[in-house]
């Protein structure tokens, strides 16, 4: 009965708290939107792997990739929760590109021309290239772009954009795809995970 009266109105459903990486729970945390809302994910933003750590290495900053991981698994995929945005945020740019070619297409994205971008409406696009160009526009000489994530590019350029204030980028990006739940790193500050091996 209860598991019935969550589904039908999940924004009543129980209060539930997870401490993860971003990518382990994300089947879960797609199956658990349709029976709560009310979900709090603390996320450890260690990640310096991939596009994560280009980012992290060229703006000394936590990691945003297992923190887009989470938004997206608890974003609404429907017509209401922005599915434009949702597949914007889970593309890459190719990995066998030129990275001038892909600075090419990033500046498409940024001037809002990408056809990725042509189903996302203002003020949500103005929104999105703001931040790309912010990125653009900080991005050291040589930044190689192959197999970059672009969610990722929009929430480092967020990032910077906010005086380095993380839980507002989450915040508004939260809004444009409708995350049925609350993401939230477990640190703010720009840390490794380190082992000493004997």
């Amino acid at each position: 009965l209860k598991l019935a009266r969550y589904l039908k109105v999940p924004e009543l459903g129980p209060r539930l708290l997870f401490f993860s990486g971003g990518t382990a729970l994300k089947r879960v945390s797609k199956a658990l939107i349709d029976y709560t809302h009310n979900s709090i994910h603390i996320i450890t933003p260690f990640d310096s792997g991939g596009s994560s750590a280009k980012i992290r290495d060229a703006f000394d900053m936590l990691s945003v990739g297992d923190l887009r991981n989470r938004l997206m698994a608890l974003a609404d995929q429907s017509i209401k929760g922005n599915p434009g945005i949702y597949r914007l945020f889970a593309y890459r740019l190719p990995k066998s590109s030129d990275n001038s070619v892909l600075f090419q297409r990033l500046q498409h994205f940024a001037d809002g021309n990408d056809s990725l971008m042509d189903e996302i409406t203002n003020p949500m696009k103005a929104i999105i290239c703001n931040h790309i160009n912010y990125f653009l526009d900080h991005m050291p000489e040589g930044f190689n772009l192959q197999g970059a994530s672009i969610g990722n590019i929009i929430l480092a350029g967020g990032y910077l954009n906010n005086n380095k204030n993380i839980d507002t980028v989450l915040y508004i990006f939260s809004k444009l795809v409708e995350v049925r739940g609350l993401v939230k790193p477990v640190i703010t500050a720009p840390m490794h995970l380190v082992a000493q091996l004997r």
